[in-house]
């Protein structure tokens, strides 16, 4: 297998959260302490973990193999824990760029001959990554705001002239507001990449008054359902959440930015037999189908169907984007995070 350039490019730590409570579904200190068939799974906790451990988690329970979790997926408390040489993870859930960048530094070289590989696009296999699942950074809008009249643009995002109202985004370099920037200026989506700093921020300034930022994903979906923001460059989950609880959304499917989801095996991780036994329960049919079924996700396992359920297809991308899909350059973000997080920063504080 072949791999991009630049995976192995140093990647700094940036937007960080903090270490919050462990939630178990297997005896912690057993998979610590060496139990030989314990797993722990660092990942986001939530509703993916409540799927997990309905599917996967049982599967390999009826293997004899405990899985143990812990949330959040603190890198900083994964980088401190694999430079002492004492790591107490086994699986990390993580982006796929953080894989690239932290590859045999934080991650074991993943060993392709004891992965499932079947149905996995092979663009998204890393050394490092195993895809988990397939998401859209997308445009959102409330359908009572703008009537007959929509926004159907990155274009019309930033264009406050003919759409007035308050713009939503994560404050945060890696949240697409920069590319999104660059689509709305005419940069054709093949061409984004390496993004040109100066131009993205001159079109961000263009909406500097009516933006509206946000850290925590529970915040971007409160804006949506209380009308604070009248269009929100969003994450999928948040998005349909607030759809559910009455909000009048909609999406426009037009450039969304592809990225996805990667596990990856912690370097030195003390149970990698059961690591990989992990991985595979996480990325087979039965747990894809399981997240696709309940959450706005597309699988990474093109062999698991997505879901049937309209409201949940209307933020899964398909044939509403007419081929218009952007495709995230996760090795550039390997290898550019750190200043792209600076870059950001420093026009956000200006």
């Amino acid at each position: 297998m072949r791999f991009p350039r630049g995976l192995l490019h140093a990647v700094a730590l940036a937007g960080l959260v903090g270490f919050g409570a462990t939630a178990c579904f297997g005896p912690v200190g057993e998979s610590a302490g060496g139990g030989a068939q314990s797993v722990v799974f660092a990942n986001t906790g939530g509703a993916l973990a409540e799927i997990f451990k309905a599917n996967a988690y049982a599967d390999l329970a009826a293997e004899g193999v405990t899985v143990a979790e812990e949330s959040p997926n603190n890198e900083a408390k994964l980088t401190a824990m694999v430079q002492a040489g004492n790591p107490t993870w086994d699986v990390f859930y993580s982006t796929p760029y953080t894989a690239m960048g932290k590859c045999d530094v934080l991650f074991e070289k993943i060993d392709y001959s004891r992965i499932q590989t079947a149905g996995l696009e092979q663009s998204q296999l890393s050394e490092c990554g195993v895809p988990m699942i397939n998401s859209s950074f997308l445009l959102v809008y409330n359908k009572d705001r703008y009537g007959a009249n929509p926004p159907t643009s990155w274009a019309d995002f930033y264009d406050t002239t003919r759409f007035p109202g308050n713009r939503g985004i994560m404050n945060y370099a890696k949240d697409a507001g920069m590319e999104t920037a660059l689509l709305a200026d005419g940069v054709p989506g093949d061409r984004l990449y390496p993004l040109d700093y100066d131009r993205a921020f001159a079109t961000l300034d263009g909406i500097r008054s009516s933006l509206r930022f946000f850290d925590t994903g529970a915040q971007q979906t409160q804006a949506l359902q209380s009308g604070e923001v009248d269009m929100m460059l969003a994450w999928p989950g948040r998005a349909y959440d607030a759809l559910k609880s009455g909000a009048p959304l909609a999406v426009v499917w037009n450039q969304p930015l592809k990225y996805y989801d990667v596990v990856a095996i912690v370097k030195g991780a003390p149970h990698q037999e059961q690591a990989y036994q992990l991985i595979n329960s996480l990325i087979a049919q039965k747990n894809q189908e399981a997240i696709a079924n309940r959450l706005p996700y597309e699988p990474a396992n093109t062999q698991a169907a997505k879901s049937s359920d309209p409201q949940i297809a209307e933020f899964v991308d398909g044939p509403q984007s007419q081929g218009t899909t952007v495709v995230r350059d996760n090795a550039w973000w390997a290898a550019n995070l750190d200043e792209a997080t600076q870059r950001w920063t420093g026009w956000v504080n200006r």
